[in-house]
């Protein structure tokens, strides 16, 4: 696992009790073929990288929008999510990581950030609306009931005529949920591995969906899309323990572009998990007021702040939230 964070603070970040409790604008699309599942729901990928490499602008067919016969009409049954996220080099780490982690639910899954979850064992909550504040308290993630989520094909890709192939493959997190993640792990092929130049900013790619029992095996054309890349002025992000004063207001300022569809999301959290988070719109400035900090605890802590492209995407058997980011990580101290 790369870690975004070292060794000594992440341990203190550790929010994710992997417990086993109770839970609490439509894409053009076409079957694929060749493509199956592994049957047995762990870590293959044999037969994803066989089709649906070619391109990524321009459609291949319309489906009617009737149904499959697994799930029903287009939009309605699994709830899916997919991440796409560039994290682009910071204090730390001197290299990119690619980001990539899906799954397919009965219903919707409590965050949108699933990667984060998986290999950073890190929850973080829905971000909230555009120019709203939210504090979170410091609590774990609770993965459910294990029939809440569904096993579907052994992949899902994105497709890029130049940058190539993105491939999330199929993994038994905590043992009991099926999900799929791009990771350089022992147990996955090594196709799977996240490679950060299949990432472009401001790009169109193909998605494959590979249904194997759950749904028809979809390719769907002309719907992601990721943001431009992210440049952030203010704070320096580049100091490493960079001081962030809770009892004052909390200026940022980035680079704006021209992207409707593009929102920035800011995270700022404590070493105990206590976060105050923010989604802006995307004209190059936001302020997060001392109040919404005062709550947060002094000593080492994170800024996150990511241009995200979110898109709800229908396809016959559901509906997939898919999630390309360009996020930068800074590492603060936070002074009371």
């Amino acid at each position: 696992m790369i870690q975004r964070a070292p060794a000594p603070l992440l341990a203190l970040l550790i929010l994710v009790s992997a417990c086993k409790g109770d839970d609490g604008a439509a894409g053009t699309e076409t079957e694929t073929e060749g493509s199956e599942s592994t049957g047995e729901g762990t870590t293959g990928a044999e037969s994803t990288t066989a089709d649906a490499t070619s391109g990524s602008g321009g459609s291949t067919s319309e489906t009617d929008g009737t149904s499959d016969g697994t799930t029903g009409a287009t939009g309605e049954g699994l709830r899916g999510i997919l991440n796409f996220t560039f994290y682009a080099p910071d204090a730390i780490d001197d290299a990119p990581v690619l980001g990539m982690a899906g799954a397919y639910r009965a219903d919707a899954l409590l965050t949108d950030d699933l990667y984060a979850l998986q290999e950073y064992q890190l929850y973080f909550p829905k971000p909230p609306a555009i120019d709203a504040i939210e504090e979170h308290a410091a609590v774990p993630f609770e993965w459910g009931k294990a029939d809440a989520w569904t096993m579907a094909g052994n992949g899902i890709k994105l497709a890029h005529p130049e940058a190539g192939d993105a491939l999330a493959c199929l993994y038994l997190a905590d043992g009991d949920y099926p999900i799929y993640i791009a990771s350089a792990g022992g147990s996955l092929a090594p196709e799977c591995a996240p490679e950060p130049d299949r990432w472009r900013a401001g790009a169109v790619y193909r998605m494959v969906l590979y249904g194997g029992d759950a749904f028809t095996d979809r390719i769907i054309d002309g719907e992601v899309k990721t943001p431009p890349a992210l440049e952030v002025s203010a704070p320096d992000l580049s100091i490493y323990n960079l001081e962030v004063d809770t009892k004052a207001d909390l200026a940022l300022a980035w680079v704006a572009e021209d992207d409707a569809d593009a929102r920035i999301l800011i995270r700022v959290w404590d070493q105990y998990g206590q976060m105050t988070s923010a989604t802006a719109t995307d004209d190059g400035a936001f302020t997060i007021p001392a109040a919404n900090l005062a709550a947060l605890s002094g000593g080492p802590g994170f800024l996150t702040i990511a241009r995200e492209r979110p898109r709800e995407i229908p396809f016959e058997g559901g509906t997939i939230r898919v999630l390309p980011r360009y996020e930068l990580w800074g590492y603060i101290d936070l002074i009371e």
